[in-house]
């Protein structure tokens, strides 16, 4: 060996063990006088630290907080949320199926294949393979239109046919909403280790209602939908069609929650803890007794759809049936009906979300079921003589003085003719010239009072969206309208309940302030669940009250008028439930029927003539603890009284109403020692006398 390639040789290895010995010399500069840090760009340190190393796979995704809980009085849940992911997919061709027609098209029936087998991944499904057909024609569907890939079929039959110039190869693709299955999600994720399509799991809370079909009005229901800016990117969750219980101000989420999540080492994220700083969702107790909706659904569905085999039958438009707890006020249940659900079932959801016809919302003349509330107010002011007879006969002396002389237009009617009757009298035949002859004796303030003490035409004060108040009209109580003109139409009017609107909720307000007193409000949630403590709903206080001799008189009127009498308004029902069940009804259930014709407003059909039927029920009859309502509105000409199709379900709901609480405290008493025993009758007030009354007339 020549000596200068020595030379050579020994430079290169002599460079090659100088490598190490730089590298120990970096790691320690790095190690001991940087103190294991490096610079940055923008002249921050990076910590070589084992924490360093781990942060680089941790992640984090905002989430939306959930809503909370509705439940009933019992605990039920009426409305959850359920977490679930929207699936979108960045779907890019790869280059080999760019090579022709035929491999274009048969990369998207492979990905729709391996996408609709994933969507049918839940082992508990039903069908499995309906489910992956109709998931695939769905995604085939879904990409000819965002790839075109109709378009080619004609090209199909060209051997290796070339992709037209403009043939999309790239596109963002929403997959699927509302995914809430592991199994489904993981075999999605699987698909995502294709190297041409990126999905995206966006998280997300979707609404779930175990008791939907019995729950719309009440509970009312949430829409959200995902909405984002194309110039920032920023996506989020608009909540939309709020109503009911749902509107809650308690129930909407203030901000988005963190759920830290990791990437193993082909960047799959998996999730290591569960979602950070979450507040307990807010529970919302409401008043409502699911058992009751299910009773006053059934029964409301029943009378309205009594004759829907019959071709040539009208149905009514709507109805409405109320039971509410006289001693709180809670509203047990609220049933709602309408015509276009019966004979459009395939819009059924549709029609519940987008129609105002709740029990708080649709308006109506009360009529007679008003004459009670006139008479209890006229009683306590010191107008009327509960004894004195009043003359009705039609075309009598006193009609022409007292009614005729007025100028009013039109004449007052009675259903059938009457004669000398007692205000006791006058509300069980329901004479509209005997409820004139009691509301001509209140002057304009005193109605005006009247209104006022009962709660028409004022907010329910529960804070549900789209509540209508109804009301009196404007011109009634206007200071330019004339004594003699109010006298002969509005005082007269308003005494078997016209000339005003009302809701059925308004109604039951008026009634449980008859039995409880002026202020007294329905209460639709019994308290709230928030952050871990427990804020209840307070009974709404009480104001003046009426005195025990008048609410006495009114009551027993009432329970004649559910009665074998012929002349009483009520024993059209009282002859069914004899026939029916087997029960007299007499003394059991108390009420009061109310009939009336109203023109009413029709967008594009102009004014309509409408029949309301109605009735106001409540039980035990000495110590009234049920209050029912009941409401249906027919647009046609055919006779249609409250006692023969408002009465009907409004009784039985408070017959079963009285019937499940017995055998819900029978039930109680099995279960517990005799100290539970006193404990549980002691929070039940009067149920030791009413517990067996049903079975006694039962037998």
């Amino acid at each position: 060996m020549k000596p200068g390639e020595r030379i050579r040789i020994r430079c290169v290895f002599g460079l090659l063990g100088a490598v190490p010995v730089f590298l120990a010399g970096w790691l320690g500069y790095l190690q001991v006088l940087q103190a294991g840090e490096l610079p940055r760009g923008d002249g921050s340190t990076l910590p070589l630290v084992a924490a360093t190393a781990a942060g680089q796979g941790a992640r984090t995704e905002n989430v939306p907080q959930p809503r909370g809980t509705i439940v009933d009085r019992s605990g039920n849940v009426l409305a959850i949320d359920r977490e679930v992911y929207e699936v979108r997919a960045r779907i890019t061709v790869p280059r080999d199926a760019r090579k022709s027609v035929q491999k274009y098209l048969t990369y998207f029936a492979e990905l729709a294949n391996e996408l609709s087998a994933a969507m049918a991944a839940d082992p508990a499904m039903a069908d499995r393979a309906v489910v992956r057909e109709v998931e695939r024609k769905r995604l085939l569907q879904l990409f000819s239109k965002e790839f075109n890939t109709g378009a080619l079929a004609a090209l199909v039959k060209v051997p290796d046919a070339p992709l037209p110039e403009k043939q999309p190869l790239v596109a963002d693709v929403r997959l699927a909403g509302q995914v809430d299955e592991l199994a489904v999600i993981e075999a999605l994720r699987r698909t995502d280790a294709r190297s041409s399509v990126a999905m995206d799991f966006l998280h997300s809370f979707s609404r779930a209602y175990p008791e939907r079909d019995l729950t719309y009005g009440v509970v009312g229901h949430v829409d959200t939908e995902w909405k984002s800016d194309p110039a920032t990117g920023r996506r989020w969750i608009e909540t939309i069609g709020v109503c009911g219980l749902e509107s809650f101000d308690d129930l909407d989420p203030s901000k988005a929650i963190s759920r830290p999540f990791r990437l193993d080492g082909a960047g799959r994220p998996y999730f290591l803890s569960p979602l950070k700083d979450t507040p307990q969702p807010t529970v919302v107790h409401s008043t409502v007794d699911i058992d009751l909706q299910r009773i006053a659904e059934r029964e409301l569905t029943a009378q309205c759809e009594e004759k829907i085999a019959d071709a040539n039958a009208k149905l009514p438009v709507w109805g409405a049936l109320v039971l509410v707890e006289i001693a709180t006020g809670d509203v047990l249940a609220g049933a709602s009906w309408h015509r276009d659900m019966a004979l459009r079932p395939e819009r059924r959801q549709g029609l519940a979300k987008s129609s105002a016809w709740t029990p708080y919302q649709n308006q109506f003349e009360p009529g007679s079921i008003v004459k009670p509330l006139v008479f209890a107010y006229a009683l306590e002011a010191g107008l009327v003589d509960w004894e004195h007879q009043y003359d009705c006969t039609p075309g009598c002396s006193t009609y022409h003085e007292r009614i005729g002389a007025l100028g009013r237009r039109r004449p007052v009617r009675d259903d059938h003719a009457c004669g000398l009757l007692t205000p006791h009298e006058i509300i069980v035949n329901s004479s509209n010239i005997g409820a004139s002859y009691i509301g001509l004796g209140l002057e304009r303030e005193q109605w005006r009072d009247y209104m006022g003490f009962y709660g028409f035409g004022t907010t329910l004060g529960l804070g549900l969206p789209h509540e209508f108040r109804g009301g009196t009209n404007p011109k009634s109580f206007d200071p330019s309208t004339p004594i003699r003109s109010f006298r002969a139409n509005s005082a007269i009017s308003f005494s078997f309940g016209y000339e005003m609107q009302v809701t059925a909720f308004q109604i039951a307000r008026a009634y449980l302030r008859l039995f409880r007193g002026a202020g007294s409000e329905l209460r639709l949630c019994r308290g709230i669940e928030a952050d871990g403590a427990w804020r209840a709903a307070p009974v709404s206080p009480v104001g003046a009250k009426l005195s025990p001799h008048v609410i006495d008189a009114v009551r027993a009127a009432m329970v004649d008028v559910v009665s074998a009498d012929e002349h009483a308004t009520g024993s059209h029902m009282h002859r069914r439930m004899l026939k029916e069940l087997g029960i007299d009804l007499h003394g059991v259930v108390a009420g009061k029927t109310g009939t009336a014709v109203s023109q009413v407003g029709v967008p594009g059909r102009g004014k309509m003539e409408m029949r309301n039927a109605s009735f106001v029920g409540f039980l035990p009859v000495e110590q009234p603890r049920w209050l029912a309502v009941c409401v249906l509105q027919k647009d046609d000409h055919a006779s249609f009284y409250g006692g023969s199709y408002a009465a009907p379900p409004a009784v039985r709901l408070l017959l079963q109403t009285q019937s499940l609480e017995e055998r819900r405290l029978f039930r109680q008493e099995s279960q517990v020692t005799p100290v539970g025993q006193d404990r549980a009758m002691q929070s039940a007030p009067g149920i030791q006398a009413e517990a067996g009354g049903l079975q006694r007339q039962l037998r």
